[in-house]
């Protein structure tokens, strides 16, 4: 897979979804924006600049990774406060305050190992009024979302993108907010997908009155057996080369998946729509004796059960799910990829020299994970002070992410369930959107508003029982389906367009 396609992918829905509309309070006017700042006192903090963004006219945004997806001229004419500033040592910030404000703060999330401003979502969070603040975390890398040459040496750097930036972020933006607006929000959220999915989830385990609600997409949180992933897909290259899939044989086990699964939620449409109940197997690929095209060996379909699969170590640890069927998985692609770049083992010098040959998954993870778990991950199922806070939590996961497993998102929902009970739904929904890859893109519609499903669940007490996505048909025109709470499923009512969403509707699976 293209690094660069999957990037551009990867952007779009970094920048959140966030130009559907949504029920606003009454607007406040901000106070003037340079003459606030003279008598504002931030603990740990300072303003750099402030400055007014007149609007009506286009406003070249600074460097960041994030203005890939919008341009080689990205911009923007809205009208704001721009507000840049620095938390303790070297902390980045910025803060856009909007004229007509909705009384809602909105903190966005970060992608990859990036340091950089997020500028598509403060853009999207000014035009829904939201005051809306981005940080780098404590690091800059303006060229990348997979730079990771900022971690050796600096602990503290690690800390501050792990679990503290966001935090840091969020009190010292609502300091700010009260003192223009002259009150407090009166509802704050977050936004954020890949890596800004699991720094959201780190806010609702570790900071639970931070926000009233979180969107996580795709979240990154199990990120310590996802970076050793990359050692064991090596090890098992270098104990058998001839079990590897190359592209004609994950193009083949596609086909074959889609062929398969397609039609499950009642339509043939391209998309599988639940592959958790699919029950796909690649061993109906294996060669005949005579047979040698369209078609795996038994190493490859060995290979084949281990990549996709949920995969356990020889003491029995799980070491990271699979992707789904039907999808190419970016870290199986090429052999020996990841080797030496894994930003986790810069974490420690002893680590950094650990080879596929030498890494214990049994004696190795658990080390990481006393290590780093709380910084580099975000697992923990007690969301009890979260909910105890009324704090909401909307998950979403592409199913045809080939980044980061969907299954690991259910499974973290599942350990969710088992730790808080059979009244998680009345705080955390998870839906998985068919079709869609990382964080957006894909053949799936990926276009849906859960920042405005997630304001009015927590504000007007509607929880979310479905969510209709939008996308563009092949041929043009658009097309919605019905997104359903895991671990329902949408299936085809047998009558009207199957590309209207009201021709599903959400239904056990089996049913």
């Amino acid at each position: 897979m293209e690094v660069h396609g999957l990037v551009c992918r990867f952007a779009k829905l970094l920048a959140p979804l966030l130009l559907f509309g949504l029920p606003a309070p009454a607007a406040a006017q901000g106070g003037e924006c340079p003459a606030i700042v003279s008598n504002l006192s931030l603990p740990h903090a300072r303003i750099i600049s402030v400055e007014v963004i007149p609007g009506g006219t286009r406003w070249a945004l600074p460097a960041s990774p994030f203005n890939i997806f919008l341009g080689p001229n990205a911009s923007t004419e809205a009208r704001f406060c721009r507000i840049v500033g620095v938390i303790e040592r070297e902390i980045g910030f910025e803060l856009w305050l909007p004229p007509h404000w909705n009384q809602r703060f909105l903190g966005v999330g970060n992608g990859g190992y990036t340091g950089a401003i997020n500028y598509p979502a403060l853009i999207g969070g000014v035009a829904r009024g939201f005051a809306t603040a981005s940080t780098d975390t404590g690091h800059v890398t303006l060229d990348s979302f997979f730079d990771s040459r900022w971690i050796p040496g600096h602990p503290d750097r690690v800390e501050n993108f792990g679990r503290r930036g966001h935090h840091l972020l969020a009190l010292t933006a609502k300091r700010i907010i009260r003192a223009y607006y002259g009150q407090n929000p009166s509802f704050s959220y977050y936004e954020g997908c890949s890596s800004g999915g699991w720094q959201g989830l780190t806010e609702a385990q570790q900071f639970p009155t931070d926000y009233d609600g979180i969107v996580a997409g795709a979240p990154a949180n199990n990120f310590v057996r996802l970076q050793t992933r990359g050692f064991w897909l090596d090890a098992l290259h270098r104990r058998d080369p001839a079990g590897d899939l190359g592209p004609p044989q994950t193009a083949l086990i596609n086909a074959a998946a889609l062929a398969m699964c397609d039609a499950a939620d009642g339509v043939r449409d391209g998309i599988q729509s639940d592959p958790l109940h699919c029950g796909f197997d690649p061993a109906a690929l294996l060669c005949r004796p005579d047979q040698r095209e369209s078609c795996l060996t038994q190493a490859q379909v060995d290979r084949s059960h281990l990549i996709y699969g949920p995969v356990r170590s020889p003491g029995g640890l799980l070491l990271y799910p699979g992707n789904a069927y039907g999808v190419t998985p970016f870290m199986a692609l090429p052999p020996g990829a990841m080797q030496g770049d894994l930003p986790i083992l810069q974490v420690s010098e002893g680590w950094r020299h650990w080879t596929p040959e030498t890494f214990d998954p049994d004696r190795d993870i658990p080390a990481l994970e006393a290590r780093l778990g709380g910084v580099l991950g975000a697992w923990n199922p007690d969301l009890s002070a979260f909910r105890a806070h009324g704090g909401k939590l909307l998950s979403w996961h592409g199913w045809a992410d080939p980044l980061l497993s969907p299954y690991n998102s259910i499974a973290y929902r599942d350990a969710v369930v088992a730790r808080m009970g059979p009244g998680t739904d009345g705080f955390y929904r998870l839906f998985m959107a068919p079709g869609v890859e990382h964080c957006g893109g894909g053949a799936g519609p990926g276009r849906f508003d859960l920042l405005g499903a997630l304001i009015a669940w927590r504000e007007q007490g509607h929880a979310p029982e479905s969510l209709v996505a939008s996308g563009s048909l092949p041929g043009g025109g658009t097309r919605t389906r019905l997104l359903c709470p895991h671990p329902q499923v949408a299936r085809y009512n047998g009558s009207g367009s199957s590309d209207d969403a009201a021709s599903y509707r959400c239904v056990a699976p089996g049913a």
